[in-house]
């Protein structure tokens, strides 16, 4: 039987059919409109829900489809905006509090703002910090698909799900990423890489892990010291600058992206770190 208990209706309410949910039918306004189950992440839509594709049995100009008939790897920061973006909640009051500044409390940002001013604006909430790597990134380049979709286990916390750190990718003081090669053609990362589209992952190539022993396959050390990151959405390649003899300061049980913003936050006003 559903509870009829004031706080349970209003989590009911406010929460579990809020919209954000897999299995909450989404709300059909601009920068909302998603699917369900594995296709809201994995089914790209753009923030006005209209139909790109090619397939002419689908209107164009009849919000709540999907961009194209694509199932991807590749996702966007812009599909987890449809769902963690979206504002602020009280555990007190079980309540939800949009963003005054997106709709559909405000109009839709202009298609002519520049891509990174536009990133800047839909992404981080203006108190926000962020470092410079968590806005050129997009979530999946950091965030595994065990870390999202589960790895079997119930975990006590979000938190404790989450076990991609600053230091896997960046290394601490004295060590350098954690790392291992890639030894067959059908393991996993090998599997992700062919999904995306984007990589070009070889049996022999040697990749960082994080701390539960998943293969990051797109972070890569391509000479001893040297790493690199493709992006799993754009393709392109960045450099990922250690740790191990820079001048940070950071402490190995210091992982949590708020001690990197003290010293790391990216500057609105000036543009840069």
């Amino acid at each position: 039987t559903v509870s009829s208990h004031p706080i349970d209706t209003q989590f009911r309410q406010s929460c579990l059919e809020g919209g954000c949910h897999l299995s909450a039918q989404p709300s059909a306004e601009p920068y909302r409109y998603r699917s369900t189950g594995c296709a809201a992440c994995h089914y790209l839509s753009d923030d006005d829900g209209l139909y790109k594709g090619e397939d002419v049995t689908i209107s164009h100009t009849e919000p709540g489809h999907g961009r194209i008939h694509r199932l991807t790897t590749a996702i966007p920061f812009t599909q987890c905006n449809h769902c963690h973006n979206r504002g602020n909640y009280s555990l007190r009051t079980m309540s939800f509090t949009s963003r005054p500044d997106l709709p559909p409390a405000a109009e839709p940002l202009s298609e002519f703002m520049p891509v990174k001013e536009r990133r800047l604006q839909e992404y981080y909430q203006p108190i926000g910090q962020f470092t410079l790597c968590e806005w050129e990134l997009d979530c999946v380049d950091c965030h595994t698909g065990q870390e999202a979709m589960g790895n079997g286990h119930i975990a006590d916390a979000i938190a404790d799900s989450q076990v991609t750190e600053c230091r896997t990718c960046h290394g601490t003081l004295t060590e350098p990423p954690q790392t291992a090669v890639i030894t067959a053609p059908d393991e996993a990362a090998m599997r992700q890489a062919r999904l995306n589209g984007h990589g070009d992952l070889q049996v022999g190539d040697r990749v960082v892990i994080n701390s539960k022993g998943e293969k990051l396959w797109s972070v890569q050390e391509i000479s001893p010291g040297v790493f690199v990151e493709m992006l799993k959405v754009s393709g392109d390649i960045l450099p990922v600058p250690l740790v191990q003899g820079s001048a940070c300061q950071q402490q190995p049980d210091q992982q949590e992206s708020r001690y990197c913003h003290e010293c790391h936050a990216y500057d609105r006003e000036a543009g840069r770190p």
